[in-house]
């Protein structure tokens, strides 16, 4: 178990290596974005040659400044003019390995993932985002804890009156908000219960506001991000458990004299777990994502809202987008792990790694 527990950490790191090493080359081949203003930007150019991204050339030669200045020559995009000097200094990027390798060196060594340009001019990329998960994961885990409660309850209660009415209103009413992605039910709920009835905030509470305004801000949130979890949770449970009450093992602990609360409690329930575990495990990473277009809709200060700035056209922050494509894409892969670990603690006859 311990062996096969290291391969598979191992691998999560390999595949997170392969990914940040895809989304760096592609990042660098595009166009760049560095900070608009020029004292920004004098600072920014310095950080990159600090960092060893780029070299710095000045340009004395007189006769090629002046056809800069006429636009008789075209200017270097890294380059801006030094009027007390009347020179240009010039910043010329190294070469794609060169800087990946490097800056595989600045996070390891460092933990530098470079400097934001856009959100948060020449600040740390990393400190950008990580000023901003607290939030996220405190939303994500809420809404976790909050729908598998419900959506258990709601399973074992269709699986036990299937074919009554309450099965078909629980099937029904499971159908529709599958159906309905997160984010159209995120604007309905604020439109109705926040503009039109005014029973909570139209937007996320700012973080120093004191007394129950935070509690009430967490209820669109989670609200949006439950209600298709709990639909998909009812669904796999009764599908389980509908399986499970049919057995040939739960009719003989019946007959052995066990009531039937105590044959599903004891039995049913346990073999149901077995899928249901790693789905609840896996569900974790579709809330998340679906937690960047609420945090965007409700102007929530997470990751999300972030990860979205940085992609917006024109304005876009490298740096930012790597150090969020990590973050999430970490997150995801040690869910994976997780969900497969589940399989041997949920059922012990299922041994992670045995040979033949």
């Amino acid at each position: 178990m311990g062996k096969y527990i290291a391969v598979r950490v191992v691998w999560v790191f390999l595949v997170l290596a392969i990914i940040l090493t895809l989304n760096y080359t592609l990042i660098k081949i595009a166009p760049e974005y560095p900070p608009t203003t020029v004292d920004a930007k004098e600072i920014y150019y310095a950080r990159q040659v600090s960092d060893g991204y780029m070299t710095e050339r000045v340009e004395r030669n007189e006769f090629i400044v002046i056809s800069m200045n006429n636009q008789e020559l075209t200017i270097p995009t890294n380059a801006y003019y030094e009027d007390e000097d009347g020179r240009y200094r010039i910043y010329e990027p190294i070469s794609v390995a060169l800087q990946y390798f490097r800056w595989i060196t600045n996070i390891v060594t460092d933990w530098d993932w470079g400097v934001s340009t856009r959100i948060a001019v020449n600040q740390p990329a990393f400190g950008v985002l990580s000023k901003r998960m607290g939030v996220t994961l405190k939303l994500n885990l809420i809404a976790l804890f909050f729908y598998i409660p419900i959506g258990f309850f709601l399973g074992i209660i269709a699986a036990l009156k299937k074919n009554s009415w309450l099965d078909n209103v629980i099937s029904f009413s499971v159908m529709i908000f599958i159906s309905i992605p997160s984010f159209v039910l995120m604007t309905l709920l604020l439109m109705f219960l926040g503009y039109q009835w005014g029973w909570v905030p139209t937007q996320f509470p700012a973080a120093d506001l004191e007394g129950s305004i935070q509690f009430v801000g967490l209820i669109l949130p989670v609200l949006g991000l439950s209600f298709g979890a709990i639909a998909g949770l009812t669904r796999v449970t009764r599908a389980e458990l509908t399986e499970v009450l049919t057995s040939e093992f739960l009719l003989l602990a019946r007959t052995k004299g066990l009531t039937k609360t105590q044959a599903v409690l004891r039995h049913a329930m346990r073999n149901s777990l077995v899928p249901l575990v790693p789905g609840i495990i896996g569900s974790f990473v579709g809330l998340l994502s679906g937690s960047v277009i609420i945090e965007k809709i409700y102007s929530i200060p997470g990751t999300g809202r972030i990860y979205l700035r940085a992609m917006t056209e024109g304005q876009y922050d490298y740096n930012v987008i790597l150090v969020s494509t990590a973050f999430y894409t970490t997150i995801g892969l040690f869910a994976v792990l997780l969900v497969d670990l589940s399989y041997g603690l949920v059922d012990p006859r299922i041994r992670m790694g045995a040979r033949k």
